[in-house]
Parts: C-alpha cells; sequence; structure tokens
C-alpha cells in the first residue's frame, strides 16, 4: 500500500468544468470502493479505521461530489443530480466497474447510481441510510436540524448526530473525532450554499 488515508494526496480531475476533489490509495488490485459522504460531509469525514482496513486488500477512493468541500461547480439539489456526478467522475477516472459505499445521505445517492447505472456497479454498501423519499427521510427534526446545519462543525454537534447519549458511545465517538483531525493538510470544510443545495 503506497498510500494511506492520512497520507494520500488530494487530487483532482476536471470535467465539464466541474473539478471534483478525490483521493485514492489502498492496494494496486481489486475492485475499487468509492465511497459516497453523509450531508456536508468530504473527504476527510469518513473513519481512517474503516478506510484504511479496506485499502489493505483493495484500491478505495475517497470523493467530494460538485460543490462539495474543495470540489468545484453547484453543488446538485436532487439525489439524482448528485448521482449523475458520481457516475461523470468514475467515468472521468476510467473506472470500469467498481463498488459504492454510501453512508446516509451518500446511500441514497448510491442506490440511484445503481439503479442508473447496474453494469457500472459490482457491490453496493448501504450504511446508515433508507430509500430516498421513504417514511421520515424527507426532513430533519427541529433538533437535529440544529446540530446539523450550523456553519462550523463542532464536536458536540458531531456526537449528538452520529452517537448514542451512552458514555460508551460518546467516548467511540471522540476517539473517531480524533482519527479523522489527524490529517495535517485537512480538506475544507463543505459550504453553506452546499448545506442549503
Amino acid at each position: 500500500m503506497l498510500h494511506t488515508h492520512s497520507s494520500a494526496p488530494t487530487e483532482f480531475v476536471t470535467v465539464n468544468g466541474v473539478r471534483y476533489a478525490y483521493r485514492r490509495f489502498g492496494a494496486a488490485r481489486g475492485t475499487p470502493v468509492v465511497f459516497l459522504q453523509h450531508f456536508r460531509g468530504g473527504l476527510d469525514n469518513w473513519d481512517p479505521t474503516i478506510t484504511n482496513g479496506l485499502a489493505k486488500t483493495r484500491p478505495v477512493v475517497l470523493f467530494n461530489n460538485a460543490g462539495v468541500a474543495s470540489s468545484g461547480g453547484e453543488p446538485a439539489d436532487t439525489v439524482s443530480g448528485m448521482a449523475k456526478h458520481v457516475v461523470t467522475f468514475i467515468n472521468a477516472l476510467d473506472l470500469k466497474r467498481v463498488d459504492l459505499l454510501g453512508f446516509s445521505l451518500g446511500g441514497s445517492v448510491a442506490q440511484q447510481v445503481v439503479l442508473e447505472n447496474p453494469g457500472l456497479i459490482r457491490r453496493v454498501v448501504l450504511a446508515g441510510t433508507g430509500p430516498q423519499g421513504g417514511e421520515s427521510m424527507d426532513a430533519f427534526t427541529p433538533k437535529v436540524a440544529e446540530h446539523a446545519t450550523q456553519e462550523t462543525p463542532v464536536i458536540e454537534n458531531f456526537l449528538y448526530l452520529f452517537f448514542s447519549p451512552s458514555e460508551t458511545s460518546q467516548a467511540a465517538g471522540r476517539a473517531f473525532w480524533e482519527r479523522r483531525h489527524a490529517r495535517a493538510d485537512q480538506d475544507v470544510p463543505s459550504s453553506m450554499a452546499a448545506m442549503r443545495a
């Protein structure tokens, strides 16, 4: 493995005027797994324990959709629009067949990608997600919105959104927070414009 989650350089590929940011690392062979992140998440919102674990046996590709964090272009305002950017990005890297790992909103996007491009996708892993438009999937509760839509993410919001209030879960969340901030050259946070889209 030449690079890890913490050492892989941020690279860019431009298609149709959109500059997509990504990091690629891990094994040289095997089906690449493309990671699709949660609402407002970017390259550095993944847990290195997971990405490095998968990278031991296959290529890993972390991806910022259009207008998210360090990617350029206008952020899509629909899941279908986000899915089109994913396919454009995969094709730009000349990847013939990939697996997708979609977390939360990224899981909705992954489902749309595979529905529209079944020949491109070998397998899909869905985590913390559901079907687009599914029951209770159309809006945040007021408390979740309060934590998810602040301009500058802080650990208290992160712990509320992704971990249960138990002591064990909160400790696990703090450890994850430390791992995800260990990289020296952190990606820029997603903009408020990306959040609104």
